[in-house]
């Protein structure tokens, strides 16, 4: 009834979303600030509209995109946050049986969708200290190669040139995955009138405070855009969600003046979890930090947090199994998360 390898697979296990008030919540890299303006404007569209069905091509949407990014509309797809975005590209590129290729450790849905679709993950071990293996991932000969830029779970971020490199080798699609770019990250926008094999994908879930609405978008060349758009859900993006999308791009410079906050909080954090409790942090241009907790487990680091109601990211996964992924929470949060260290380790 159901196919062997959807039978056989290991669903994708999003963070922990707990009931009730009173968790400090560092688990899912959410930001802690949103434009007010944002949802001014959605309770202004909150009418007697919805009963109709939302624009499905994000019109209004896409040309505020292209405004703001400088890339032609019919060159932006938009999607049910950029998870959709991922699923339309294996959809759309990778058949029962192709390669499929990624660096490791990375965001584990790549693996998900690609075994849902039938296709044959190949997982590329990243360097030592997380460095990209750009003639590795080239030598896979893959139909569909991600790198999440910066990478996730470790928050390294990865130079337009080893991009624009990865590019060049590779005969299959490169879809760049910018969920955390606008925390210090270089953007790979500039490889699209280089390359016509590029996909870019952005969220509005991580810089702009909009995990909850669901809204994700990708530029690329028309004909990855254009194969996009057949193999995408008929409505994906809801109709109060264009809206906080363009509401969210007017408030663009509010968002990323608050990012910026966020990245100096992000490595006053690191700094602090070296000198005070000797960890190893690893350096991050993302929304969050990777940090080694030896020698305490991070299983038992992230229980005992836990309990005080505090929670942080633990992935038993190879080479990550002892270290925690923490988001950069507002300035209250932080310091609940380093009295509760204090209590626990001091």
């Amino acid at each position: 009834m159901i196919r062997d390898n959807v039978a056989a697979l290991h669903a994708y296990m999003p963070g922990e979303q707990p009931q009730g008030a009173g968790w400090v919540k560092l688990n899912t890299n959410e930001n802690p600030f949103m434009a007010p303006s944002i949802a001014d404007a959605v309770a202004e569209a909150s009418t007697d509209v919805l009963r109709l069905y939302p624009d499905p091509l994000c019109l209004d949407l896409r040309r505020a995109l292209s405004e703001r990014y400088s890339i032609p509309a019919e060159q932006i797809v938009c999607g049910n946050g950029s998870d959709d975005l991922l699923t339309m590209v294996v959809r759309a590129t990778a058949g029962e049986g192709d390669r499929v290729a990624y660096p490791d450790p990375t965001y584990s849905l790549y693996e998900t969708l690609t075994q849902i679709q039938g296709a044959f993950p190949l997982p590329v071990p990243l360097g030592p200290e997380w460095e990209l293996p750009v003639e590795q991932l080239a030598a896979v000969g893959a139909k569909l190669t991600f790198v999440a830029n910066p990478n996730a779970p470790t928050g390294t971020p990865y130079s337009l040139d080893q991009l624009d490199a990865l590019a060049g080798a590779l005969a299959g699609v490169l879809v760049v995955d910018e969920a955390y770019v606008d925390f210090g990250g270089e953007t790979a926008l500039p490889l699209l009138a280089r390359h016509d094999n590029v996909l870019v994908l952005r969220t509005m879930s991580k810089a702009f405070g909009l995990a909850g609405v669901r809204l994700g978008f990708g530029f690329g060349s028309p004909a990855i855009v254009d194969a996009l758009y057949k193999v995408k859900d008929s409505y994906n993006v809801d109709r109060l969600t264009q809206v906080a999308g363009v509401a969210a791009l007017r408030a663009y410079d509010e968002a990323q003046a608050y990012n910026r906050d966020t990245a100096a909080r992000r490595d006053r954090l690191a700094a602090l979890l070296r000198e005070r409790f000797g960890w190893r942090v690893w350096p991050s241009a993302a929304n969050f930090i990777l940090a080694e907790t030896a020698p305490r487990s991070a299983r038992d680091v992230y229980e005992g947090l836990k309990q005080q109601r505090i929670l942080v990211r633990y992935f038993d996964r190879p080479r990550i199994e002892n270290a925690l992924r923490i988001t950069i929470g507002s300035d209250p949060e932080v310091a609940a998360l380093v009295q509760a260290l204090d209590r626990m380790l001091r």
